[in-house]
């Protein structure tokens, strides 16, 4: 004990022992971003409050058990996604060198891993917490179901986080593979229940005090497995491989650098490489078409090759629906927009290649645009075919002409942000900086920060202020045009040199 002690304390004193400023004194000269923050925070509130009462106003039998239904989508979904992120990094990770110097040496691990453990079940519980009582709060209902989701939320991504520690000390993931996929269904037919009942469907009579004690019980029953599944969690520590640790350990300290640098892309790029090493081969597979056809051609052997990448337009078509059956129909347009645009990201892969990869487009007879507008098109196929069914989610509130451009505007949005997200370039660290109060940052850090949803936010605000819809479809057109490329600042420098050297060569004319 005293061994593994002292070598942590060691580690310590060599990762903060070194420190020139506290945490205090970084807070002080960032205080600009902790007063952003809490503005932030106050608008956040406030746009609780605001939907909280707007939820609460739609008192019908069948709007009121549609909100009581909600909370337990979410349930299922805080546990899909705390599977999904312990089988991504472990859930216990250990560094390079810690790897290399530590669980080499003849060690109790259980001392060495304990308190990474303890953290990562301890941080998945906040974060379930906070989501369950964030849709809680949505709904429209009182504190104390506001605290019995929290807990329930919370306890069971504390759960699912602790069995998918004890199944790594088993050496295998088809179980958090399995639970993954499980829970992902029962979310999804969670929200569509929801749908049901709310639209009128369905009936299902359920109470807010039924639904208190319900989630109580949840809540006890999660915390019961989770001090179960934490003990035998812990049991285990010493069964894990040094290999997996390290796995994981690489791919947060990859993803920790490129969070700091603020390319979300290329965080995305880093889990894909951690899926595809896991797959270990493909069959390759040889191209029918010529021209820009070929791109287009390679997209559509990729969705092939993994179907399921179209679970997740399918699963956001519920959105719409949902929205509009909880009395949110009037940010139905935004919020699904978003949805969609995130999970049309996956099918642009191609997209993806080009425009990170100068030296392979430029091996293609094509300028930018062409080779955008041929990776867009199974996107766009799929996003049509989202947009017309959510077509009578549309209907409801609005004519059947508006409802059918609407709906495609939405589609429309989810592409144009997508494309966006994916060819939006890097931070470049080498231009000059501009002064902040927490020091130099480059000009593009904060448009990266939002990459896709200013589009959508842009063309879907004027549908969601019952502006004319021709409003959105010009903004639409523009940036399309924008994100094709057909309108960047390389062109206008080119442009600007062109015009400056033809006017050079006409002055030297006149002059002779």
């Amino acid at each position: 004990m005293t061994l593994e002690r002292e070598l942590r304390l060691l580690i310590s004193d060599w990762r903060k022992g070194r420190a020139t400023r506290t945490l205090g004194e970084v807070l002080s000269d960032g205080y600009v971003a902790v007063l952003a923050a809490l503005m932030f925070g106050a608008m956040l509130v406030t746009v609780l409050v605001d939907a909280q009462s707007q939820s609460a106003a739609c008192t019908s039998e069948s709007c009121t058990t549609a909100r009581l239904l909600l909370p337990w989508a979410m349930l299922a979904t805080v546990g899909a996604m705390a599977a999904s992120v312990s089988r991504l990094f472990g859930p216990v990770v250990a560094s390079a060198a810690e790897g290399f110097w530590l669980f080499e040496a003849p060690l109790d691990r259980r001392r060495l891993l304990l308190r990474r453990t303890l953290i990562a079940i301890g941080g998945a519980v906040v974060v379930g917490a906070v989501l369950g009582a964030l849709v809680a709060t949505l709904t429209g209902t009182g504190a104390a179901q506001i605290g019995g989701w929290a807990a329930a939320c919370g306890l069971a991504s504390g759960a699912v986080v602790a069995g998918s520690a004890i199944e790594q000390g088993l050496q295998r993931e088809w179980v958090t593979r399995l639970a993954v996929w499980l829970l992902g269904a029962l979310a999804l037919a969670g929200f569509l229940m929801v749908v049901a009942v709310a639209s009128g469907w369905a009936t299902m009579p359920l109470s807010s005090q039924e639904e208190l004690q319900l989630a109580w019980i949840v809540a006890a029953a999660s915390g019961a497995v989770l001090a179960l599944s934490s003990l035998v969690a812990v049991g285990r520590l010493n069964n894990i491989r040094r290999s997996h640790l390290v796995a994981g350990g690489e791919l947060v300290s990859g993803m920790a650098g490129a969070a700091f640098a603020m390319d979300f892309g290329l965080i995305r790029d880093m889990i894909i490489e951690r899926r595809e090493l896991e797959r270990g081969q493909v069959r390759p597979t040889r191209g029918q078409r010529t021209g820009l056809d070929a791109l287009e051609g390679r997209d559509w052997q990729r969705l092939q090759r993994r179907p399921q990448l179209l679970v997740g337009p399918i699963a956001v078509l519920v959105v719409p629906y949902a929205m509009n059956a909880l009395g949110f129909g009037a940010f139905a347009p935004t919020v699904s927009a978003l949805a969609l645009f995130v999970t049309l990201v996956p099918l642009m892969n191609g997209m993806r290649v080009l425009s990170r990869t100068k030296g392979l487009a430029r091996c293609f007879p094509f300028d930018t645009p062409a080779l955008r507008k041929a990776s867009m098109r199974v996107p766009a196929v799929v996003a049509g075919m989202w947009s017309v069914a959510a077509i009578p989610a549309m209907v409801v509130n609005r004519p059947l002409f508006e409802a059918v451009v609407v709906a495609l505007l939405i589609g429309a949005a989810g592409v144009i942000a997508a494309t966006r997200w994916v060819t939006c370039r890097p931070v470049d660290y080498g231009t000059p900086q501009m002064y902040t109060p927490m020091g130099a940052l480059p000009p593009g850090l904060a448009m990266n920060l939002v990459a896709g949803i200013e589009v959508v936010v842009l063309i879907t605000a004027p549908l969601v202020f019952n502006l004319p819809w021709m409003v959105s479809a010009a903004i639409a057109g523009i940036a399309f045009l924008l994100v094709q490329g057909h309108i960047t600042m390389d062109r206008l420098q080119e442009q600007q040199e062109e015009q400056q050297r033809l006017l050079a060569e006409a002055k030297q004319k006149r002059g002779r």
